[in-house]
């Protein structure tokens, strides 16, 4: 069994009014510029892949990517499935080495989201691996809500996910929402507080891209000891990689793109990792 270092990591967190930052990454190149960005800040820091980038290179490939890059790591990498629907695909990252999974059954019944939970809670233990769990709605993508109702995490339902399953963290829908917006989400963090005062677990907050930094340093004095940043990252990428290859795309080269690509995204990265730790 492996040690399970990130729980003890997010529950001091939490106490510490501290937070992990989680970065979703694709590739070698995205995920060389998290490293690159958390070695000059000297932390650790969370390489989160999504189900269909875990999917299309495999689970296992990509534990051995991140163990690659740990190479030139000055602290931890963790592994995290993100957002995964499946329990079957968090078992299969379980078994091929991930230090965290994350099933959401947050679009289902209270009762279906508890029983995936804790299966997969279950079948974590004993390979020491973290699980993180949703309660609520994070919106954006393909998620519909109609009311606050429809959306924001019930504390009742919270405290019994917590209690009947067992997650490592929890991840709650107070008004976050994936990917850009149009305005900067509206975060409940009346809903928040009463969220921690409720359940003593590490809380995350989704949807990292679209978040004033006020707003983020006040989530965490209040609980969030995770948080998830994906859509800035990407699009940085993809942008970035597109003007390169545009530029002269007869003669494009992929290391030739990517030494100039990198260091953007790595600029990025740089920029939310010092939102989330203004101690820096």
């Amino acid at each position: 069994m492996m040690t399970n270092k990130l729980t003890p990591l997010v529950q001091s967190y939490r106490q510490q009014q501290r937070c992990l930052a989680g970065f979703n990454i694709n590739d070698i190149y995205d995920l060389h510029a998290v490293a690159l960005a958390a070695n000059e800040l000297d932390l650790p820091f969370m390489a989160m892949t999504y189900p269909p980038v875990a999917e299309l290179n495999g689970t296992y490939l990509c534990r051995k990517m991140v163990d690659g890059f740990a190479q030139i790591a000055n602290n931890d990498i963790f592994l995290h499935l993100d957002h995964s629907t499946s329990v079957d695909l968090c078992k299969r990252a379980i078994d091929d080495g991930y230090d965290s999974v994350m099933i959401d059954g947050s679009h289902g019944s209270l009762k279906d989201n508890i029983a995936m939970t804790k299966e997969v809670v279950a079948y974590a233990r004993s390979a020491g691996v973290s699980v993180e769990a949703e309660i609520g709605k994070i919106m954006g993508r393909d998620v519909v809500v109609k009311s606050e109702d429809d959306y924001l995490a019930s504390v009742a339902d919270v405290k019994a996910l917590y209690e009947e399953a067992g997650p490592d963290l929890v991840a709650v829908g107070i008004g976050t929402a994936h990917g850009f917006t149009p305005s900067t989400p509206k975060i409940h963090f009346n809903r928040l507080q009463e969220i921690a005062n409720a359940i003593p677990a590490p809380l995350v907050l989704h949807g990292g891209t679209g978040i004033a930094d006020e707003d983020i340093q006040r989530a965490i004095k209040m609980g969030i000891a995770k948080i998830n940043i994906g859509t800035i990252v990407h699009s940085t990428y993809m942008r970035e990689a597109h003007k390169e290859i545009d530029a002269d795309i007869a003669s494009a080269y992929p290391p030739v793109v990517m030494k100039s690509v990198i260091p953007r995204v790595q600029a990025v990265v740089l920029d939310r990792l010092k939102a989330v730790n203004p101690h820096l």
